[in-house]
């Protein structure tokens, strides 16, 4: 009887553990599928069956933070330290999380202690090196991309940093070393051939950096930016048939980038080629307002014995390059700085807002007045703290009827993103 009793005990155990462990599989399966609603459900039943098991504490930290739940995140990773205060997995989750709440600080002297414990770990040291880049300190990064790599010669991203770092710190030769690398170790790094056609090029061996784009466009013939840079090296060499080519390989894949319409249209021009280039000139002035496009067409109206037609383009682009309004805008943008030097940050929104409504058709004008409301939301998120009103202004920034600067919009873009994120979370507590 005692034998039996044993053997249904032992069997309970058996059968607990099993079930214990397929709940960990199962967790671990939500997670590989990105079922993170049920994941998050999962990992708190087996919580409240095991409190004190870190490594589930770890777990609930990685699903909260693809849930956006950071606070609670946070909360769960600082239970596992807790627990287990040397892991250094922990730790870099910890880190992470202390990044997306933007807490940089904080982060980095948690990934310094990572990296104390274990100078091989990658997540850390990239952290790391990303910022010391960001500080521009180079050197500093290097060092640490170089232990990284020293570790773990296969890791092509690692390598290409360094290249990186090499290119900040003029390093030419050192920076084609690692550039190349990067490519043996993964031969379809688009941006690694990017960089090393970069270096190349400012080297003045066009011959090897054409040959490098040509590469990678060999590998992704759809990448609009590596046709574009290959027509940029073609015109520093002044072959402009060359680089009409490339730009128009660009221009077939984005038709409506009037920018490079408008450098096929330059390029047609220096060619003598005024038909196409008067095509392509028109294509750029429906997309956007620039006084060399008006002046190229005055010229192009004269080649074609129009004059008529050139003065009314010689009148346009003189319409850009009026003195008045740019001086005024000038004046005012120059005050509304000073102001903002003075800490006076009310009145210096008063004065940019005074810039904006100067009238103007200059391209330029325009594209520094997408600047301003950029400064404006920078003064109200960041100083004034008021997120609603830099939402105004970013958003008038993708407005597509003044979005000029591809730059501008894109970081514009990037920063509604962050502020809605921010807000949302805030109405999360």
């Amino acid at each position: 009887m005692k034998r039996i009793i044993y053997l249904l005990i032992s069997s309970f155990i058996l059968n607990l553990n099993s079930f214990a462990q397929n709940n960990t599989e199962k967790l671990t399966l939500l997670m590989i599928q990105s079922n993170f609603k049920e994941a998050y459900n999962e990992c708190n039943i087996l919580l409240n069956k095991e409190p004190n098991n870190p490594e589930l504490y770890y777990q609930k930290a990685i699903i909260c933070k693809q849930l956006y739940y950071y606070l609670e995140a946070i909360k769960s990773i600082e239970t596992a330290i807790r627990m287990n205060p040397d892991n250094v997995n922990y730790l870099s989750e910890y880190g992470m999380l202390l990044l997306k709440k933007e807490k940089d600080n904080e982060a980095f002297k948690i990934f310094e202690e990572v990296l104390k414990k274990d100078s091989s770990h990658l997540i850390a040291g990239i952290a790391i090196t990303n910022n010391y880049m960001k500080q521009k300190k180079f050197e500093e990064a290097y060092k640490i991309l170089f232990a990284l790599y020293s570790n773990d010669s296969l890791n092509g991203y690692v390598a290409r940093n360094l290249g990186v770092c090499s290119i900040k710190n003029s390093d030419s030769r050192k920076s084609i070393k690692w550039l190349n690398r990067a490519i043996d170790i993964d031969s379809t790094d688009i941006k690694a051939y990017e960089y090393l056609a970069m270096v190349y090029a400012a080297k003045k061996n066009y011959d090897l950096a054409i040959e490098t784009l040509n590469r990678a466009i060999a590998i992704d013939d759809h990448n609009i930016e590596l046709y574009k840079k290959l027509g940029d090296t073609h015109l520093i060499r002044n072959h402009n048939y060359l680089a009409v080519a490339a730009y128009l390989k660009a221009f077939e894949l984005d038709p409506s980038d009037h920018f490079m319409a408008r450098d096929i249209g330059f390029c047609y021009f220096r060619t003598n080629k005024y038909e196409q280039s008067k095509y392509y000139l028109h294509i750029a002035e429906a997309g956007f307002l620039d006084a060399q496009v008006y002046e190229t067409l005055g010229d192009i109206y004269v080649k074609l014995n129009q004059p008529d037609t050139s003065i009314y383009y010689y009148n346009e682009a003189l319409e850009l390059l009026k003195p008045d309004a740019a001086a005024l805008f000038d004046v005012l943008t120059s005050k509304a700085e000073s102001y903002y030097h003075l800490n006076d940050f009310k009145k210096s929104i008063e004065v940019f807002e005074e810039a904006l409504q100067v009238e103007t058709d200059d391209f330029w004008i325009k594209a520094s007045k997408n600047k301003i409301r950029i400064d404006i939301a920078s003064i109200y998120n960041e100083i004034l703290g008021d997120r609603q009103m830099a939402l105004q202004y970013y958003q008038k920034v993708t407005k597509t009827d003044i979005m000029i600067n591809k730059d501008y919009y894109e970081y514009a873009q990037q920063q509604i993103n962050l502020i809605n994120e921010q807000l949302f979370f805030e109405n999360k507590r």
